[in-house]
């Protein structure tokens, strides 16, 4: 299957194409985020560190900064003008002691084992080059005790106007590569627009 951003792609580095990014995705971030919290604190999660693993322009860190106060938060990518643009986003927030952003490979993080409390992972399994890869290594980095949320866009006839569905996983080929992973079991669900893992 074609990945749509290798880690060499030339869009990394386009401040343009960050710029434009952030503005088409801010609302879904955002949202993402308000869930991602939802899910952590029904959870009981308060403190701790947390991952976000391809973190973007950092809307979604930083709504889990501020949805868990006592929580550190971390975020990676390889776009060093999405990195600025979370930072920036951060400081404006006040959130700068507790938040933040790293240049890193989410293939090969230079994290140790068992690092975060949280590790969560947003539109990313359908981008990468190896995804198989990825959620080895989030298994990784990942406490044996922690909670892991995943969440992607799925493979759909809306596919038909929307490029990025087309790129898509269905949930089976999801569930596929996580099983070839090694990552730890959780439950899947699945609704029009997008396939989620829980663990």
């Amino acid at each position: 299957m074609k990945r749509l951003l290798p880690a060499h792609d030339p869009v990394f580095a386009d401040e343009g194409f960050a710029e434009e990014y952030a503005r088409r995705h801010q609302k879904m971030a955002v949202g993402l985020g308000r869930e991602f919290a939802r899910k952590l604190q029904g959870q009981g999660s308060r403190a701790g560190k947390v991952l976000d693993a391809g973190c973007g322009f950092g809307a979604t860190a930083i709504v889990l900064a501020q949805a868990l106060p006592e929580a550190e938060v971390v975020g990676i990518d390889l776009s060093d003008p999405l990195l600025r643009l979370a930072e920036q986003r951060a400081q404006a927030a006040g959130l700068g002691e507790r938040v933040r952003f790293e240049k890193a490979d989410i293939h090969q993080m230079p994290f140790a084992d068992n690092a975060f409390d949280v590790v969560i992972n947003a539109n990313m399994v359908h981008l990468v080059v190896e995804p198989v890869r990825m959620l080895a290594e989030i298994e990784r980095v990942l406490a044996s005790s922690g909670h892991l949320l995943v969440i992607d866009l799925r493979r759909s006839w809306l596919g038909l106007v929307e490029k990025e569905v087309r790129a898509a996983l269905t949930l089976p080929e999801a569930q596929a590569l996580f099983e070839q992973s090694g990552l730890r079991k959780g439950t899947f669900s699945a609704d029009l627009l997008w396939w989620r893992f829980e663990a």
